[in-house]
């Protein structure tokens, strides 16, 4: 195919880690496309969830072949601050002056445009530019349009929706989804642009079976169940730390890990309630784990649990099938194959759903081995490679049509 001058506006983009998945994968496929030929522009901010990334802001910077230029985050304007204090001031907007005029430089060199994440000033400002400049505008989500998730701050979140993100949505050429359930939720937003389903994807060969060297504060006899993630309201850590406490007693070489940077100060609050309950010592919060040590956690952990309230298409679910560990998570993760492959359970996300299934595997450890196995079957059929020939595919096509009905 033609070589294509692709820029991404995304709301963070690596090493902004603590921030999870999207950074993942927003990278994974920029890179991909960058050695295939194809130019890749990131803007983003130089967000990393609760602090500042340390990098060179407002200028190109070449990240693993990828051109990306960070820009500082900021508050809106004081006016418009005062306007909808509601809207802006708690949304992490990451509003930069310095990035609208950049765009506008950039879009006469662009084929397309690709934004990453709804309700953050960076795909307000390219869905814009994108429009003024009559590029085609390609849009991702990313489960963030899930009903589960939008019911957390739901009001805010509907004001900007029919402000500013529908009337976006329905401007863009192509909608990306993650899975069925995303096209439904752009659907019942009254949008009926066409839409790809494009699943995340993972490169199973960089993630281990077994640990390189031994976890500190985990015993080599203990049974780990390892929550992998940012410790927020949706995420369900609290669901299954309550499950945990239930089964703890039974199971007293069990130990529930909860990695992951505590963006809520929520970890204070989940001590206590492991102190009250007698087992501070088997829950652990290790924090923010990565690089060598967060595969050697994913692979020395028995079972991975996410009960979440609702994902896209969660990368630390491929990261553990990838690491042979089996997996528990809610139906709001999206990914019933890990059932029907035999490679962990969907459960619902409350502490009585949670504790049967744990109960369950734990004292059944026989099968988490083939169940582990399955798994890394199941995340290969995810390839990056196979993940950005659709991306190119999709690209290609709403080129094509974005043209003919101009």
């Amino acid at each position: 195919m033609d070589r294509l001058r692709i820029l991404y506006a995304t709301h963070a983009y690596k090493p902004a880690y603590r921030v999870g998945g999207p950074v993942l994968s927003v990278s994974a496929v920029a890179e991909r496309l960058a050695g295939r030929g194809h130019r890749v522009t990131v803007f983003t901010s130089n967000s990393n969830l609760d602090e500042d990334l340390d990098v060179p802001l407002d200028q190109p910077v070449i990240v693993d072949g990828v051109e990306v230029w960070y820009f500082r985050r900021t508050t809106a304007s004081a006016g418009l601050t005062r306007l909808v204090p509601y809207i802006f001031r708690s949304l992490g907007f990451l509003y930069s002056a310095a990035m609208a005029p950049a765009l506008e430089q950039r879009m006469s060199d662009t084929d397309l445009v690709h934004t990453h994440l709804p309700f953050v000033y960076p795909t307000y400002a390219a869905a814009h530019a994108a429009f003024r400049h009559r590029r085609p505008l390609f849009y991702h989500q990313r489960g963030v349009f899930d009903p589960n998730r939008l019911r957390f701050r739901s009001l805010k979140k509907r004001i900007y929706i029919s402000a500013i993100e529908r009337p976006i949505l329905r401007k863009a050429t192509t909608l990306f989804a993650l899975t069925r359930a995303e096209v439904d939720n752009y659907r019942a937003l009254g949008v009926a642009t066409p839409c790809r389903i494009i699943p995340n994807g993972i490169d199973v060969g960089i993630y281990r079976t077994t640990p390189d060297s031994r976890i500190e504060q985990i015993p080599p006899e203990a049974s780990v169940i390892l929550f992998l993630g940012r410790l927020h309201p949706t995420k369900g850590a609290d669901k299954l730390m309550e499950a945990f406490l239930r089964i703890a007693s039974e199971f007293p070489k069990a130990i529930l890990v909860l990695a992951g940077p505590d963006e809520w100060k929520l970890q204070e609050r989940y001590r206590a309630r492991t102190g009250r309950a007698g087992f501070v010592g088997q829950v652990l919060f290790p924090g923010m784990v990565s690089g060598d040590a967060k595969l050697d956690l994913l692979a020395r952990a028995d079972l991975f649990c996410l009960p979440s309230d609702a994902e896209g298409f969660s990368m630390a679910i491929l990261e553990a099938l990838a690491s042979t560990t089996p997996v528990v998570i809610s139906p709001g993760c999206h990914f019933p194959e890990v059932e029907s492959a035999g490679a962990g359970r969907v459960v619902e996300p409350d502490p009585d759903s949670l504790a049967e299934a744990l109960r369950e595997l734990v004292s059944e450890g026989s099968q988490l081995k083939a169940m582990g196995a399955r798994g890394r079957d199941l995340a290969s059929q995810y390839d990056w490679n196979s993940v950005t020939d659709q991306f190119e595919d999709a690209y290609q096509e709403g080129i094509e049509r974005f043209h003919r009905s101009a």
